[in-house]
């Protein structure tokens, strides 16, 4: 389902997630600093509609024009800090690079997100929903051990989490079918849609709302997991 939200705060109740797409915002600027003031306003806004515990989702690509890099991910890291009191929490790189492109210039491999958060003690994540096949369970070097010694707690410690284990700051499709050690055995690039989905999936919980601006090709992968778009209007200054 699709609503549609003005900039005034939130009264619904419950966790949101906030989703934010700059991509037409980078594409669209003559400059790096362009693209930044683009948005002005847009993160205070933001901020000012959120409880703490919610969390805020950005796309943010680099670019490259006449031969440059636009370091877009860290530059919309500083700015939107400078704007709101985000805390940047992790920065997630979802690789987009084709094998050939019509296009004069060097192009980005990948895209960023980030993500940031009101409160950086207290915040909606919901990491296990989206944990990945360990690697070499049952195959160790030194065989197989279900626990460890773990050296800063001088305690013994699971070496596996029964839900998998972190899938990272860089997003691939892992495929470990191809062996029987449970190796990496190729790697393929997962689309920005199941990268959304990803992120949906652990900042935000069943039936909950995701608030987005800028970001109408993720319709689908947001209603997939049974959650409710709110595109919000906000004033850019």
């Amino acid at each position: 389902m699709v609503e549609n939200s003005s900039s005034q705060p939130s009264q619904a109740s419950g966790n949101q997630m906030y989703l934010v797409d700059l991509r037409e915002r980078i594409q669209d600027a003559d400059s790096l600093e362009d693209a930044l003031q683009s948005t002005d306003g847009v993160w205070e806004t933001i901020y000012d509609r959120m409880d703490s515990t919610e969390t805020l989702w950005v796309l943010a690509p680099n670019d490259y024009r006449d031969g440059r890099m636009w370091p877009c991910a860290l530059a919309f890291g500083d700015h939107i800090r400078d704007e709101a009191a985000f805390a940047l929490k992790n920065t997630i790189s979802v690789h987009s690079w084709a094998d050939t492109t019509d296009k004069p210039d060097l192009q980005p491999a990948y895209c960023d997100i980030l993500f940031l958060v009101r409160d950086k003690r207290d915040y909606q994540f919901h990491k296990d929903r989206i944990r990945v096949s360990h690697v070499y369970e049952g195959n160790e070097w030194g065989g197989e051990r279900e626990t460890g010694s773990s050296s800063y707690h001088d305690t013994e410690v699971k070496r596996y989490n029964s839900e998998g284990k972190d899938p990272g700051n860089v997003w691939l499709h892992e495929d470990r079918t191809q062996t029987s050690n449970q190796s990496v055995d190729e790697t393929s690039t997962l689309s920005l849609s199941e990268a959304i989905q990803r992120c949906v999936l652990v900042g935000s919980g069943d039936k909950e709302t995701v608030y987005t601006l800028w970001a109408d090709d993720f319709e689908d992968a947001i209603t997939t997991e049974n959650r409710t778009i709110n595109n919000i209007e906000v004033e850019v200054l």
